[in-house]
């Protein structure tokens, strides 16, 4: 059966104040000045340069915000798969897959499933930008030949253990929590695996023995479920941040 899609269908149509009501960034303001040092000299190009990265990530919660209503749009647009196979199928098959599924339900889905990789990617750009953010406030060490002392995230998380030991517990908190763990595994399989929200083939091997069923899938609704999770641990680490790093005046 041939389908046609539809890229970025009726996205002129999108009013974002809606498709992002269930963002748990929805009006949420970043607190400006978390990431400036106290005392900086040299003319303070510190500073000068911390305003770059956090207008940077200013961007990029805004992005990722977008993203989310954009995926949303097509979600609510419709996509039949919360009973995504059927067995025996509508006509005898075997299995059939997305049985309720019309021809725009294929494009919704293709729309929503673009959003859906740009969001997961950009949300950890986000969580790299706190890592430079952080490494920049505290002054950490940088040596691209030591894993430990390159740029990220975890090291800056790491990092704080000896300095800081209540920011480095609540930001802990956050990593260990469902909410991130499930987004970042669902970033690391659309990046590196086999994307969620396509069927898996159903081949499996077990001690020598090759097996055939139905393959893995995640719903859309699954996925939605993890975005706003995602956001949520994005929401939370902002404000982990804004409780242990008083706010300072901004460089003029």
């Amino acid at each position: 059966m041939a389908i046609n899609i539809n890229p970025f269908e009726d996205i002129r149509e999108v009013d974002l104040r809606e498709t992002t009501k269930e963002s748990p960034l929805k009006h949420f303001e970043l607190p400006k000045g978390m990431f400036q040092k106290e005392d900086d000299h040299l003319l303070n190009l510190d500073n000068w340069d911390t305003q770059h990265w956090e207008r940077l990530l200013e961007n990029r919660l805004l992005s990722v915000d977008r993203n989310f209503g954009y995926a949303m749009f097509y979600y609510y647009k419709g996509i039949p798969d919360d009973k995504w196979f059927m067995s025996p199928g509508k006509q005898g098959q075997s299995v059939q897959y997305y049985p309720y599924f019309e021809e725009k339900h294929y494009s919704n889905f293709y729309n929503f499933t673009y959003f859906v990789d740009v969001f997961f990617l950009q949300s950890f750009t986000v969580y790299e930008t706190f890592g430079h953010l952080l490494f920049k406030l505290f002054g950490f060490e940088i040596n691209e030949d030591n894993p430990r002392d390159q740029i990220s995230f975890n090291n800056a998380i790491f990092k704080l253990k000896e300095i800081n030991r209540p920011l480095y517990k609540d930001l802990n908190k956050v990593k260990y929590s469902d909410d991130f763990q499930f987004g970042v595994r669902m970033r690391n399989d659309i990046a590196h695996n086999h994307p969620p929200y396509h069927i898996g083939s159903g081949i499996s091997k077990s001690k020598g023995l090759v097996a055939f069923g139905v393959g893995k899938y995640t719903t859309s609704n699954e996925i939605k479920k993890v975005m706003i999770g995602l956001l949520r641990s994005i929401k939370e680490t902002l404000e982990v941040l804004e409780k242990h790093l008083p706010l300072k005046e901004l460089t003029k």
